[in-house]
């Protein structure tokens, strides 16, 4: 029993090695970082993020954030910052 153990083992270790090591060499080897801040968003400081004013995936986003149809966003229309 012993003999069949190490060879059904020995693939399914080396596969979890090599799909930890590709995740951590994808994502760059850093940590996640957090997001900006509502605040460092709102570059002009008005208290909403306009269009310009919001990238990435936000921006991606926009309109359906956008639930009043105002054109811009409040902190009440953001997600809520992942916890940690």
């Amino acid at each position: 029993m012993k003999k069949l153990t190490m060879p059904i083992l020995l693939p399914v270790m080396t596969a979890s090695v090599l799909a930890l090591f590709s995740v951590n060499t994808l994502a760059g080897g850093q940590p996640p970082k957090d997001p900006p801040s509502f605040s460092q968003l709102d570059e002009n400081g008005d208290g909403v993020l306009s269009r310009d004013e919001v990238k990435g995936p936000l921006a991606d986003d926009f309109d359906r954030l956008d639930v009043d149809h105002s054109g811009s966003l409040t902190k009440d229309e953001l997600p809520a910052p992942p916890s940690h």
